[in-house]
């Protein structure tokens, strides 16, 4: 039989501490309970454990924290040396984790199962497109194995969750739907201010280059030669462009009288922008990545149907339209800028040449 006695050192209580026997030893240890009471209820669950064979004292269980605890502590820690913008990393990760901070920031971590997910899967799909939902649970899946690194979560309920196939549909406008949205963005130029021409000339670098819209945002007048018709992509915003990588391409003829008459127009701003944007009577850099401008408006006024990336949209017809006029996939992937050739060959089957006369090989 085991006991408690209450310990006392020079006169100062130090705790009630147990007593047992497990295999002819006899073990003792500071309960850490407030009272006898509490210390006795301790001593009998460790000698019912002893009596099963199993070890005396149990193991104390992890005091995991809530979903919603998990995400706070995440969007304030987490970093990686592979981040460009951590800022920017953490701000779409907060978007992207508002969903389940909504149906499960109740749930401690530990009691959240894959089912849970299951279901938010089935929500996310009622209103969003395939390749955003396996986006939305790619950055899911940080979260866990980051709370799984440090101790925050005992599994990762992600891991094994079958999602949506992606889908490489592409948007692209049509050549008169280019020409008229050219048009219209020069009729406002014509006629409005400073910002109408701005976004004339910023409309057409995006068609006319296909760069991104970080790129047009993070575009230098020390990017461009304009004698020698040079461009360099050297920046996505403040940082540098998506692959990581400087490129080097040759401005497209028609740009070079348009950004010659903007260049003396163009308000001034300590990076020396391009297309710098004008925020409470300050030009400067876009102050986040979801500003948009005066494109949308166009292409409403243009007949064109809405895309909620309307410059990834001109990216897209950049891409489809040289593809479409006899260009290469290796040359495209470099004008773009892809890390991997695999990412171009989306566009491959706008090429004239695709399969071509392939399917009259057979012959009988």
């Amino acid at each position: 039989m085991g006991d408690i006695r209450r310990k006392v050192k020079g006169g100062k209580f130090l705790g009630w501490y147990i007593r047992w026997y497990e295999n002819g030893r006899r073990y003792e240890r500071a309960s850490k309970q407030p009272t006898a009471a509490g210390a006795r209820r301790m001593l009998v669950e460790i000698e019912a454990r002893v009596a099963r064979n199993e070890m005396g004292i149990p193991e104390p269980k992890p005091d995991y924290p809530t979903v919603s605890v998990l995400i706070d502590r995440f969007l304030a820690e987490y970093d990686s040396p592979r981040l460009k913008s951590q800022a920017t990393y953490l701000s779409k990760a907060k978007y992207m984790l508002a969903d389940l901070g909504r149906m499960y920031g109740k749930l401690r971590t530990d009691a959240l199962q894959p089912s849970h997910m299951v279901r938010l899967r089935s929500g996310l799909a009622a209103r969003l497109h395939s390749n955003t939902i396996r986006t939305t649970f790619a950055q899911i899946g940080t979260l866990f194995s980051w709370g799984l690194r440090v101790g925050l979560c005992p599994t990762n309920p992600v891991k094994g969750l079958v999602l949506p196939r992606r889908e490489d549909a592409l948007e692209y406008l049509t050549a008169d739907e280019v020409a008229t949205l050219l048009r219209l963005a020069a009729e406002h130029a014509a006629a409005g201010d400073l910002g109408a021409k701005l976004e004339h000339v910023r409309i057409a670098t995006a068609i006319y280059t296909g760069l991104r819209k970080g790129e047009l945002c993070g575009l230098r007048w020390r990017d461009l030669d304009l004698k020698s018709g040079r461009l360099t992509v050297a920046r996505s915003y403040r940082t540098t462009p998506k692959s990581g990588k400087t490129r080097h391409l040759r401005l497209p003829d028609v740009l070079v009288p348009l950004l010659v008459e903007w260049q003396p127009l163009c308000p001034q701003t300590a990076d020396g922008l391009v297309f710098p944007v004008c925020g409470k009577g300050v030009w400067g850099m876009a102050p986040h990545t979801s500003v948009k401008g005066a494109l949308p408006a166009l292409l409403a006024e243009a007949g064109c149907r809405p895309n909620p990336r309307p410059w990834h949209l001109l990216r897209h017809t950049f891409a489809s339209h040289f593809m479409m006029s006899g260009g290469s996939l290796l040359t495209l992937s470099k004008i773009l800028g892809h890390a991997d050739l695999k990412i171009t060959m989306v566009y491959a089957h706008l090429a004239p040449d695709f399969i071509g006369q392939e399917m009259n090989r057979i012959k009988f």
